[in-house]
């Protein structure tokens, strides 16, 4: 790192970016994998040392995007400025899992398999990344070192790697389920602690099952399944005043990949058929899979028929509470809410950016569902609609929730870097 003192009276453009420089910084690729080296000596030794780093750099930014959300459209969108602002001869295939990256018109070829999961902070670090390298605000070495420094977790809170993995991603599972269990299934607070402890055996069982790796982990899904179908069935069969469905549906939410199948619609509609119809398969098949393990499991420890056992303990066991009437609807929604922006990876200190969206979509939702379900319930209109009112207001929220960080951010950036002769009073009150 290079520094430069400068006038502190000067009013150039750019102040600090002046005043701090990285352009000693050097990418080692020394730590990339044996194939990405191999491609990036041949491409350094014909086309120079940038066009060599930008080709990783893509491919970096298009592995971790696509780990960290999924999103083909968005993530081939921001590939595509890359390659038009440096000129790349590159193509690539997103698929839903394996991605393959085509350099010098197909001369250099490199595959990854990309696991499914979903990571808010890598989405945003590396969305941060690409854009301040297409802005000129950043070169390609700075920017392949940060990604790495993302890589090794220099840039997560200590309270952001505690959720990140495991154990100490073991909390978020019982957590979940528990509050799921209540606010969208159905069930009471003895269901909630049945749920609670369901959930934490489906997180040691999925812990012990990354730890010994390998071809075990196909069978994740069944072993959840079965685990949770056989805890909640030996409840049902010894107590009985137990609602199945919530406690079910509560854990298997950690599991079932709902973003999913609006991602694959998205993508058919699109046109992306490819990956859209294979997405949305893929997904019903975890889900049924998931489903099963679950109905074994009942039926092993109620030795009985699972659909009687389930369809009982729906009609005598579950809605007993009227959420309507009980001040603590919105808090528990929050509670839940926060389980998932924990499983999503979202840094903890942008908590209340996501929680706000979540409460006015879920707002809109929850009031929306009631009027409608007077009018339309044997047609379900009532939840298409209600579903339909609830993301139009998380995404007018999320707009507004921008507006207005954006807004504050920006009197502080101009009060910080001396772009403002005359601040308001507004403006001097958000610098304070």
């Amino acid at each position: 790192m290079s520094l430069q003192i400068l006038d502190p009276n000067d009013k150039q453009k750019n102040p600090i970016r002046q005043l701090v420089t990285f352009s000693d910084r050097k990418f080692d690729v020394e730590s990339l994998p044996e194939d990405m080296r191999r491609v990036y000596e041949k491409l350094e030794e014909k086309n120079g040392e940038e066009y060599a780093l930008l080709f990783v750099f893509v491919m970096r930014t298009g592995v971790e995007l696509h780990r960290a959300w999924h999103m083909t459209l968005l993530t081939n969108k921001i590939l595509h400025q890359i390659k038009h602002k440096f000129d790349l001869r590159m193509t690539w295939d997103l698929g839903v899992t394996k991605l393959i990256f085509r350099v010098n018109d197909g001369a250099y070829e490199l595959h990854r398999k990309v696991p499914y999961d979903y990571d808010s902070e890598y989405q945003d670090i590396y969305m941060r990344i690409a854009t301040a390298l297409i802005d000129g605000e950043i070169n390609v070495h700075e920017a392949l070192i940060y990604q790495s420094e993302t890589k090794k977790g220099i840039h997560t809170a200590k309270s952001g790697r505690f959720l990140r993995d495991f154990p100490g991603r073991l909390v978020l599972y019982p957590w979940e389920a528990a509050t799921c269990a209540v606010i969208f299934f159905g069930g009471d607070w003895k269901d909630a602690g049945i749920a609670a402890l369901t959930g934490l055996v489906a997180g040691l069982l999925e812990y012990l099952i990354v730890y010994l790796g390998g071809d075990v982990k196909i069978l994740t899904d069944v072993i959840v399944g079965v685990s949770t179908g056989l805890i909640g069935g030996l409840f049902y069969r010894y107590t009985e005043d137990v609602c199945l469905r919530s406690i079910f549906l509560g854990t298997l939410y950690w599991f079932f990949y709902g973003t999913a199948f609006v991602i694959g619609l998205l993508e058919i509609i699109a046109g992306e058929l490819s990956t859209g119809v294979t997405r949305f398969i893929a997904v019903s098949v975890k889900t049924f899979v998931l489903s099963l393990g679950a109905a074994l499991g009942l039926m092993i420890a109620t030795t009985s028929q699972a659909s009687q056992a389930w369809m009982d303990s729906s009609a005598e066991n579950c809605e007993l509470i009227d959420l309507n009437s009980k001040w603590w609807r919105i808090p528990l929604y929050l509670l839940c809410s926060a389980s998932a922006l924990g499983q999503y990876r979202l840094p903890i200190v942008q908590y209340w950016r996501g929680l706000a969206v979540q409460l006015g979509a879920y707002e809109v939702q929850y009031q929306a569902f009631n009027y409608f379900d007077k009018l339309h319930a044997q047609d379900y209109l009532d939840t298409s609609v209600s579903n339909v009112f609830g993301a139009a207001a998380g995404v007018l929220t999320a707009c507004l929730v921008s507006f207005i960080v954006n807004r504050i951010r920006g009197y502080y950036n101009a009060k910080l870097l001396q772009q403002d002769d005359d601040p308001t009073c507004v403006a001097n009150c958000m610098f304070n």
